[in-house]
């Protein structure tokens, strides 16, 4: 079992001391389900493979989505997208992105900062993570008015789904898009513009980067062409020189 000493002062004077001892008598030694109900703060447990295992009360009421709904779809795809990035890097390295701040997109569209510190269950192949909303400190970042609306947030949904149904395709053509959004070519530029700020073909472009990330990570690819190929890239040479600006990092190296 692990034993946690918890300064509730603040999270910049957390003490958190956890200790690998035997995570099956965690609630009874450390009466931790106390803890984790009544906690003003973000605790959860994760999977190593990016997933929530166990999340409090706080999370569910402030990002508003049910435990299955939380459990049910990988962390990185709460996290916004311009956060991604860091974030998927380390997907089967989850402390990472519970060692960071980022930004969540909650049910209803708000942005939500959370501020996490982490530590891995070795044993256990699961991670310990507490989290500090941090949106009052980053608002003067943030909009006056949500980011996403619920019906935006469906409609990227729609968007990205139908850029990986096509991912074989190299030159995918937008009306292809056009067509599963029952929308215009006009109409998909100026919403995509006012929900995320970039044209479609950059939108598209972003998605296959994720689609070569996600490539990556399951380990079956060896070769930059692979990659380049099964996320729907022209040359090896180009998605190279893409995939290194977009995440800071050479891909030889998670090869």
């Amino acid at each position: 079992m692990f034993q946690i000493e918890y300064n509730w002062t603040g999270f910049s004077t957390l003490g958190l001391k956890i200790k690998i001892m035997n995570f099956n008598h965690l609630n009874e030694r450390l009466n931790f389900e106390d803890t984790f109900k009544l906690s003003p703060d973000f605790i959860c447990i994760a999977s190593q493979d990016g997933y929530f295992k166990q999340v409090n009360p706080m999370i569910m009421h402030t990002l508003g989505y049910t435990p299955k709904e939380l459990m049910d779809r990988p962390i990185c795809s709460f996290v916004h997208l311009e956060d991604r990035a860091s974030a998927t890097l380390n997907v089967g390295k989850m402390v990472s992105l519970l060692n960071s701040e980022s930004r969540y997109i909650a049910k209803t569209g708000e942005i939500v900062w959370v501020n996490w510190t982490s530590t891995p269950l070795q044993d256990e192949q699961l991670i310990f993570a507490i989290g500090k909303n941090t949106t009052p400190k980053n608002r003067t970042w943030l909009p006056t008015k949500p980011s996403h609306t619920a019906a935006d947030l469906a409609w990227l949904k729609l968007f990205e789904s139908t850029v990986r149904k096509h991912n074989g395709i190299i030159d995918l053509n937008l009306s292809l898009i056009c067509d599963a959004l029952a929308i215009g070519e006009r109409q998909l530029f100026r919403r995509t513009k006012m929900i995320m700020g970039i044209t479609p073909n950059q939108y598209v472009q972003k998605i296959r980067l994720q689609l070569a990330m996600e490539a990556i990570q399951t380990g079956k690819y060896r070769t930059i062409a692979e990659i380049s190929y099964v996320a729907g890239f022209k040359t090896p040479r180009y998605f190279k020189k893409l995939f290194e600006a977009n995440y800071n990092v050479a891909i030889e190296k998670l090869l």
